[in-house]
């Protein structure tokens, strides 16, 4: 039986389970109510909607790491620090990026020194994803459970935590702005593209994995940077695709995916085969 991820031990009080479950299932709670504050309850009832969606790439996420290092604690964690932490961090770092750079011109017209929509808010959404896969795999690797297939997992099902609650919050905007038609219509393309976040989040999740397991210390931040740079650069192409139209938006987004999955299912078959 592999050691337990969290633990009572009085010399690491922040890695007792009730402290880091309380932390993760506060961010959680919290941003139910920032994104509620415009529609309620609705909100509630888009998070069970595009649950199921959720749930089949999180079983998804959680085929790519061996059997033995599918451990439900750091499942459960990244889901929550996706759905919590992250959207927290990511709607706080967004506001105030978004106030930073955008100005006033010569013509009294708002404009934006650094485009916001593919260049920060890529940014700074991974960088928040980021946090919690990093805080996941330090916390997982007591137990010994690393490498860059379980990095892989806990990236993607962080990834899976995020596009829930964000995929909520669209339908459930929509909804409120217009209509249940259109809130239906949003909820059809949101489970279409469910994987998205997951298919960003994974590279940075794999690198990091496969950061922590490389002796070289000088070349584990370079690893997980690159990992972290194809997440940034891959989001803000997706983003860029919707400012073109609704069809290069979702031709983009599902070849992002399609793209992720077959290179995480060939890296996945590759590094767990039978050795001869």
């Amino acid at each position: 039986m592999q050691p337990a991820i969290l633990t009572t031990d009085p010399a690491r009080p922040w890695a007792r389970p009730s402290v880091v479950f309380a932390a993760f299932l506060t961010a959680l709670l919290g941003a139910v109510l920032l994104f509620s504050g415009d529609s309620g309850p609705v909100l509630l009832l888009c998070l069970v909607a595009v649950a199921p969606a959720a749930v089949v790439t999180m079983f998804a996420a959680r085929w790519l790491a061996p059997r033995g290092l599918r451990a439900w604690t750091p499942t459960v964690l990244a889901v929550m620090w996706g759905a919590g932490g992250a959207a927290l961090l990511a709607a706080w770092g967004g506001a105030w990026v978004s106030d930073v750079v955008v100005y006033v011109d010569d013509q009294n017209v708002l404009r934006e020194a650094i485009p916001s929509s593919w260049v920060l808010t890529p940014l700074v959404e991974e960088l928040a994803k980021g946090v919690g896969v990093l805080a996941v795999l330090l916390l997982a690797r007591r137990a010994g459970l690393r490498g860059v297939l379980f990095g892989a997992m806990v990236g993607a099902l962080v990834g899976v935590g995020f596009g829930w609650i964000e995929d909520a919050a669209a339908i459930a905007s929509d909804i409120a702005a217009n209509d249940l038609g259109y809130g239906i219509g949003t909820w059809i393309v949101r489970t279409a593209t469910a994987p998205t976040h997951a298919a960003f989040t994974i590279w940075t999740g794999a690198a990091c994995g496969l950061a922590m397991a490389m002796r070289r210390r000088w070349a584990r931040p370079l690893i997980a940077l690159a990992g972290f740079a194809v997440a940034c650069v891959a989001h803000g192409a997706v983003n860029h695709a919707n400012l073109t139209g609704f069809r290069v938006a979702l031709l983009t987004a599902f070849g992002w995916v399609a793209l992720t999955a077959a290179v995480a299912v060939t890296a996945r078959l590759l590094l767990t085969r039978p050795r001869p």
